[in-house]
């Protein structure tokens, strides 16, 4: 399997809002992008847009960000289960 299809196999937290500045770097490093364009944490990495990710790494970065917003759609989609069935 490639790295894209292992996304969530891999050690990161699932809401990548908690990803620190080396996790982010792993996950960028692990999608062939070179982890010295994206010294952020998740929530930095939160505000940027697909044609920002692009700027840093011309050959993947589109294909990062759609992987980054699929991951953070995700986290927030459980984050909303969860909090109905927590709801009285």
């Amino acid at each position: 399997a490639d790295a894209w299809a292992a996304a969530d196999a891999d050690a990161l937290p699932l809401d990548p809002r908690q990803w620190t500045r080396r996790d982010v770097g792993a996950w960028a490093a692990r999608r062939g992008a070179r982890p010295e364009r994206f010294p952020m944490n998740g929530k930095a990495l939160c505000l940027m847009s697909g044609a920002m990710f692009a700027a840093r790494e011309p050959a993947c970065g589109a294909a990062l960000h759609r992987e980054f917003r699929r991951r953070l759609a995700k986290a927030l989609a459980l984050q909303q289960l969860l909090d109905a069935l927590a709801a009285p």
